[in-house]
């Protein structure tokens, strides 16, 4: 399909993308609204190698390594076993629920962690209903890490500090309903293009103002002054059929006339 002709389609097509815009809209925004609010805690640490004798490039990349291990290492089973037997902060386990596949869900739900490069920094965000216990989980999570975090490299050269203790944010970060709304509305505009590109029929049209009722009953309307018009058309021939007849008729009545006279005048 040419660029003109997709054009031609977009313009026609205009009710159909903003239906599909604002449906796609409404449905994230309801589920948005009915999500839990959750408060955000943030924090940041470093991991490092200690008493290496490495050139430069050698410790950028096992800093990069060893952030994304430790990075991953969060999300783990065993990691949040650590955290929930943590003694020295108030996590609250029933948060988490009884089953072990639900407090797994529930612990990746809660827990982002993500590493900045070759830096060895991790930045930790921890989401939850409760600002105080988004704090507590953090500050679990930090000193798991620091007192716990080389049993899983197996390098007791590895040493994990704190270099950002937990930030608790004053408002919920979620849902993030401003970031949610944006990019709902340029990947609805992206399916509206893709669905007017697949189906460029007309029986595919959407609209919420009806006008594709309206333009059905236009054509339904048109359809019937067309028939009418064919009607009156076909009358005006038969009448104009009739009056020929009855003209050539008279000529030919005429001309038999003519002709008796002409016959009679010649007998004389």
């Amino acid at each position: 399909m040419e660029f003109n002709q997709f054009w031609q389609i977009f313009s026609r097509k205009k009710q159909t993308i903003f239906s599909i815009m604002l449906i796609a809209i409404v449905i994230v925004l309801v589920v948005s609204i009915l999500s839990p609010i959750k408060y955000g805690a943030q924090s940041r640490v470093l991991v490092m190698q200690e008493r290496t004798n490495v050139d430069a490039y050698t410790l950028s990349r096992t800093n990069e390594y060893l952030g994304n291990l430790f990075s991953q290492i969060v999300y783990s089973s065993s990691f949040f076993e650590l955290v929930i037997r943590n003694k020295n902060y108030q996590v609250d386990h029933n948060y988490f629920g009884s089953q072990q596949s639900e407090q797994l869900k529930k612990w990746r739900n809660t827990v982002n962690a993500r590493s900045y490069g070759d830096t060895g920094i991790i930045e930790i965000n921890v989401y939850h209903p409760v600002p105080q216990q988004a704090n507590q989980i953090a500050l679990a999570v930090n000193d798991t890490l620091t007192s716990d975090g080389h049993k899983y490299s197996g390098n007791e050269n590895i040493k994990i500090n704190v270099i950002d203790q937990p930030l608790v944010s004053d408002r919920p970060v979620k849902p993030n309903i401003p970031y949610t709304f944006a990019i709902t509305i340029i990947g609805s505009f992206i399916l509206a293009l893709i669905f007017i590109y697949i189906f460029p029929e007309r029986k595919y049209d959407l609209s919420f103002f009806g006008k594709r009722k309206k333009r059905k009953e236009k054509d339904n309307d048109d359809d019937s002054i067309n028939e009418e018009i064919e009607e009156e058309n076909n009358e005006d021939i038969i009448e104009k059929s009739s009056k020929l007849d009855e003209y050539y008729k008279n000529i030919n009545k005429h001309d038999e006339n003519e002709i008796s006279g002409d016959i009679d005048n010649i007998v004389k």
